[in-house]
């Protein structure tokens, strides 16, 4: 009989980067609150919570959605549309940056110190600067 291995875990601090144009709350990785984010995008960051186990493979990411009284979907709970495959970055890797996108993606970025804007995450920063005279 063959045993299952369970999937290594691996403890990053976690810092959660919105690019919303509305508040997100209640974001969590595979269970665990990792924060909050403010509006407009990637602006009020959720902060960093150390310390937090992450196995290897696939994560499940999801967040609720906040506003102005009366907006659509106030509280309503999302789940990224795609599933990142978190893969070992090596242990020189302590942060890890959550990249919350308005399209409902996020991604997983290890980094060896404080998680920085996206590509993706800068051009949506960029169209809503654009947006809003900034």
């Amino acid at each position: 009989m063959a045993s299952a291995t369970a999937p290594k875990t691996l403890s990053f601090d976690v810092v959660m980067l919105s690019y919303y144009e509305r508040p997100i709350f209640d974001v969590q990785l595979n269970g665990i609150e990792i924060g909050a984010g403010a509006n407009p995008p990637q602006r009020g960051n959720g902060g960093l919570m150390t310390g937090v186990p992450i196995q290897l493979g696939a994560q499940k990411i999801t967040w609720r959605l906040d506003g102005p009284k009366g907006m659509p979907g106030n509280g309503d709970t999302v789940t990224a549309a795609n599933i990142p495959d978190f893969k070992d970055p090596g242990p020189d890797y302590s942060y890890l940056g959550v990249h919350v996108y308005p399209d409902n993606t996020v991604e997983l970025v290890p980094e060896k110190f404080w998680p920085e804007r996206t590509a993706k995450g800068e051009a949506f920063t960029q169209a809503w600067e654009r947006k809003h005279g900034q």
